[in-house]
């Protein structure tokens, strides 16, 4: 988690270094937070955007290095938020009309950098960035001035685990911030990936979430047709991170039912209990969901997804071979997730 450069600790990858920061804006800018990685076109995106409590727009990069890259990028973002007319709700805060706040985070700025930020953005605020370990053992990350003086701190632990640094940036900068659930979410991935050596997990990226799938890819890396088991999504905005399950099920179509694998999202507060959880079919129908289940030993019409499954499992002959569940499997997550992992081996 940490590495050490020029005689200092830093965070080893600069995506949890931003990703903390994001959680944190408020305690170490003063800043709420507006923003993070927002397209400004195909080929740029900025780190993190927030808005200080007069309204001026703060537009933050930051640099696991040094940090002159950081400079042009300030740049061309300071002349789109100029021209361009911004819409998007997330800037209801943001007084256009006021002069932008820009602020460089790096490990370090060469002094031929310090010379081009004075020539070019000579507003712009040039903070070091890196972690200290203070005498009672607790670790600090620190921004700092270019004069050394501490312009502010926050405590983060430190993990060394193999499994949590194995994870993405997004998770492991989540996690640090929710240390009540943190053991919770580590042991299902856990539970998940010791399930099968054929579960593998993979990132992918959208506007607005990042999504880790538990699936089965073939050689070439590709994603399986109906192998993804189960998958996390964090939504940066939302501070949130949300599980979801993949379960078979028979959608009435042209009078045929047609097999298909559906998203169940668990619901859950401290990553033990269900809450409830919802399926994409009843998310779209839900005046009156149903779930058809006919086979040569049963025609039946089932009004929750947790009754069609228990029978799913009994009656056809595809799961069969799996141990039977009933409705006291649905209410831990470690129960879904293992009913879960069980589905996805006869798929």
């Amino acid at each position: 988690m940490l590495r050490q450069s020029k005689e200092k600790f830093l965070l080893k990858s600069e995506a949890l270094l931003e990703e903390f920061i994001w959680l944190h804006l408020k305690p170490l800018l003063n800043l709420d937070p507006v923003k993070k990685q927002y397209f400004i076109n195909k080929q740029n995106r900025s780190d993190i955007l927030g808005v200080n409590p007069e309204g001026k727009l703060a537009i933050l990069e930051l640099k696991k290095g040094e940090g002159k890259g950081s400079i042009d990028q300030l740049l061309r973002y300071q002349d789109f938020f100029g021209k361009e007319s911004h819409q998007d709700p997330n800037f209801e805060r943001v007084d256009f009309s006021k002069k932008f706040l820009l602020i460089a985070i790096a490990a370090y700025f060469n002094s031929s950098t310090i010379d081009y930020v004075l020539k070019m953005i000579p507003e712009c605020l040039l903070l070091t960035h890196e972690v200290k370990q203070y005498d009672n053992g607790e670790y600090f990350l620190v921004l700092k001035k270019l004069d050394n003086r501490i312009l502010s701190k926050i405590s983060i632990e430190i993990i060394e685990d193999s499994l949590f640094e194995s994870l993405p940036s997004f998770i492991q900068g989540y996690l640090l911030d929710k240390p009540e659930i943190r053991e919770r979410v580590l042991l299902i991935i856990q539970k998940i990936l010791s399930y099968s050596p054929d579960l593998s997990l993979e990132t992918q990226y959208n506007s607005s979430s990042k999504e880790i799938f538990f699936a089965k890819f073939n050689k070439k890396g590709e994603l399986l047709t109906d192998k993804t088991c189960v998958s996390f999504v964090y939504h940066p905005e939302e501070k949130g991170l949300k599980i979801y399950v993949y379960f078979p099920t028979l959608f009435p179509r042209l009078y045929k039912n047609i097999k298909v694998v559906t998203t169940i999202r668990i619901y859950t507060d401290d990553y033990i209990n269900v809450e409830k959880f919802e399926d994409l079919y009843t998310a779209c129908y839900r005046d009156n969901p149903y779930y058809p289940l006919r086979t040569t030993e049963i025609n039946e019409v089932y009004k929750s997804f947790q009754d069609y499954y228990i029978n799913y499992r009994k009656y056809m002959k595809s799961r069969q071979k799996l141990r039977p569940v009933d409705a006291y499997d649905f209410t831990s997550v470690d129960s879904i997730i293992q009913i879960a992992l069980e589905d996805w081996s006869v798929r």
